[in-house]
Parts: structure tokens; C-alpha cells; sequence
């Protein structure tokens, strides 16, 4: 092999390790050590300290201590990437539209490989709400209505049922049970979710489907339980999916 093979092959393996390293980073771990760094890439802990503190130079990273986090150059292409969004910005209409009819909070949701990712909020009028902090935060789809919306449309995998992890005595953690509940959302069109992923948290979502017809989103209303409930969902769903 010539030695530029032999350079470009390495350049290549330190680039995925970068974005290895990135994507290690998630709501439950906001922090990592050189030594969970180390671990989560499989490398040894002086090749995950040298990414870090190049990341750290660059602004990706920030440290504290001796843990890293996201820095603020993620913040700035995060936010540069979701403006330079088609879908949401063909969504907010419809987004603030709902906004102004429920008052509620508004969430669009995308794929994220066997997850859903949050991209645009419109928050709630009230003063006591579930907005704030969604956008960019990764969720599991089997908790929440609009990642049921994704899992029944086919924009997601159907994760497998060990992986359906219990939030609250709500949460559907059997393959069974999930099935059922996203043939129900297959026939009407719409998917809700009571306490399941968070105690008194409510929501429906509906799917938005791309002019080619395949589902590339959902499109959720969400509010506390005492404002949302069981017998206002279905008529909310059906709202939410005509919009």
C-alpha cells in the first residue's frame, strides 16, 4: 500500500472516531471522562484524550474538571442546520396555526436513526406548559406520540423488545402491546400518548408525509394531563392531523 493510501486511510479512521466521539454524547450523558470516551470508542485512553483536546481547541468540546461537553461550535451549526431546515420551515404555518387554536405546546419531530429527534417548538400561551428544551433533544419513540407517529408509518425501525424501557407504569414495554398500539395509529391517522414517557405529560401527534407520500415527521400538541384529558385526545388527534 503507498504511504497516501496508508495517510488517507488514517485521516479517515480519525475522522469517524470525531464523529464517534460526538454522537457518544446524549441527554443521559451530558459529561464524559477520557476514560468513558476511551471506553465508548474502544481506543485506548491517550488517543480519546488527544481527540478531546482537539476538539476542545476547536470549540466543539468545553471541559470542566476533568469531564468534557458540547461546546458552543455545536450550538452554532445545531442551530445552523435546523434554520437551513425545508421541513420546518414549511411546518411552522401549520405550527403556529395549532398554537394559536389550542394554546398548547407544538413539537416537530424527525427520524434519528432508531430514535426521534425534536426540531422546532412553538411553546405554549399558558403559564404552566411542557415547553422549553425540546429542540434537539433525542427521545425514544416507543414513550411518546410522535415517535409512536414514526414507528407506525415506517419512518423508523421497530425497536426490539428489550428495548422498550419503562419511564412510568404507563410506558407500553411488550412488543404486543406496542403493535396494537401502532395499528391503532395506522387506522386513525393520528397517535397519542397519556403519562407515558413522563407523569402528567399528555400528547397526540400526526404524521407529516413528504409529496412523494412517505412519512418524514410527526407533528404533536402536548400539555399537562388536568388540561388534555383522556376523553379531549381523540378529538385533538383528529385536529392535529387535519391541520
Amino acid at each position: 500500500m503507498s504511504e497516501n493510501a496508508v495517510a488517507g486511510n488514517a485521516t479517515y479512521q480519525s475522522a469517524e472516531r470525531v464523529l464517534a466521539l460526538l454522537a457518544t454524547f446524549e441527554d443521559g450523558r451530558p459529561e464524559l471522562s477520557v476514560t468513558e470516551i476511551a471506553m465508548s470508542l474502544g481506543v485506548h485512553k491517550s488517543t480519546a484524550s488527544r481527540l478531546a483536546a482537539t476538539l476542545q481547541r476547536t470549540g466543539f468540546l468545553t471541559r470542566s474538571g476533568q469531564r468534557y461537553r458540547l461546546g458552543v461550535e455545536i450550538i452554532r451549526l445545531g442551530t445552523l442546520a435546523l434554520r437551513s431546515t425545508d421541513i420546518v420551515d414549511r411546518l411552522q404555518p401549520a405550527m403556529e396555526k395549532l398554537s394559536q387554536l389550542t394554546g398548547e405546546t407544538i413539537n416537530l419531530a424527525i427520524p434519528a436513526g432508531a430514535d426521534i429527534l425534536n426540531v422546532a417548538e412553538v411553546p405554549s400561551t399558558y403559564i404552566l406548559s411542557c415547553s422549553g428544551g425540546w429542540i434537539g433533544r433525542r427521545t425514544k419513540p416507543h414513550a411518546v406520540a410522535n415517535g409512536k407517529v414514526l414507528l407506525a408509518f415506517g419512518a423508523i425501525p421497530l425497536p426490539d423488545a428489550g428495548c422498550l424501557e419503562r419511564y412510568t407504569e404507563h410506558t407500553i414495554t411488550t412488543a404486543e402491546a406496542l403493535e396494537a398500539d401502532l395499528a391503532r395509529v395506522r387506522r386513525n391517522g393520528y397517535a397519542t400518548a397519556a403519562a407515558e414517557l413522563e407523569d402528567g405529560l399528555v400528547a397526540v401527534a400526526a404524521p407529516v408525509f413528504s409529496p412523494v407520500g412517505g412519512c418524514v415527521a410527526a407533528l404533536s400538541i402536548s400539555g399537562p394531563a388536568y388540561r388534555l384529558p383522556p376523553d379531549k385526545l381523540d378529538e385533538l388527534g383528529r385536529f392535529c392531523a387535519a391541520c
